[in-house]
């Protein structure tokens, strides 16, 4: 009759190899035991000791849809599943509403570039869809645009104020010191990106060309400009400005 001793693995190694396999058994046990009870219609995916919640597929009782939730492994970072390079596709639920679905693309050659793109698809073949590309560049620069696809054009709206941080603009009083003499200001602290500049300027005066006789801006860099009016008498005179760098 055998006794215990004789079946236990002859060496340390082959002990280990069992009970690694024991292990990995009883995982496999663990994560069947748990899709089998899972809630019927909801797909929950789990880690590989079979306790850990990684992801649930499945409707959404408050909001009357579905989803995809991501869960576990998210301790120190808030992120758990990954799509690799290719294209991510939404259309209606009925099909044949939309020739071209709407997309989110992603490309990159690994070396020079890295490219996000969002495009708003269309319900006709001929119809123009919107793009939005968001651009990492190798030599450091980064990139936003807007457009068609294909280069074709595409309008731009903002429900608010557009700010940016290679425009300034604003309002001056100027005093002549003397009738018929340019008086000048200087706009300082502007802080604009860009390594050309161009400046403008306008009185906001009803009286243009018959006492506000001329208006002009010079010096225009990333800092500020230099704002002139004259006029035949010495009133306090507003000046619209703006500068812009390229």
């Amino acid at each position: 009759m055998p006794r215990q001793l004789d079946q236990l693995p002859p060496d340390a190694t082959s002990l280990a190899r069992r009970m690694a396999a024991l292990e990995r058994e009883v995982r496999e046990l663990r994560a069947a035991r748990r899709m089998g009870t899972a809630t019927v219609g909801t797909l929950k995916v789990y880690a590989d000791d079979g306790t850990t919640l990684l992801g649930e597929l499945g409707p959404d009782a408050g909001n009357g849809g579905c989803g995809l939730w991501t869960r576990g492994l998210q301790d120190p970072i808030n992120m758990s599943g990954y799509l690799s390079s290719g294209q991510l596709q939404f259309r209606p639920v009925e099909d044949g509403l939309v020739a071209v679905p709407a997309s989110i693309y992603y490309d990159s050659d690994a070396f020079q570039y890295s490219d996000l793109t969002l495009t708003s698809g269309a319900v006709n073949p001929t119809d123009h869809q919107a793009l939005l590309t968001l651009e990492s560049l190798f030599d450091g620069t980064a990139h936003a645009s807007i457009q068609g696809e294909n280069s074709s054009p595409c309008s731009f709206d903002v429900l608010g104020v557009l700010t940016a941080s290679n425009i300034a603009y604003g309002q001056v009083s100027i005093t002549p010191s003397g009738a018929n003499s340019p008086t000048s200001i200087n706009v300082t602290g502007l802080g604009l990106i860009g390594s050309t500049f161009y400046a403008f300027a306008t009185a906001s005066t009803a009286v243009s060309g018959t006492q506000v006789t001329g208006v002009g801006v010079s010096s225009p860099t990333a800092g500020g400009c230099t704002v002139w009016v004259t006029r035949i008498n010495t009133n306090a005179t507003f000046v619209n400005w703006m500068v812009i760098g390229i």
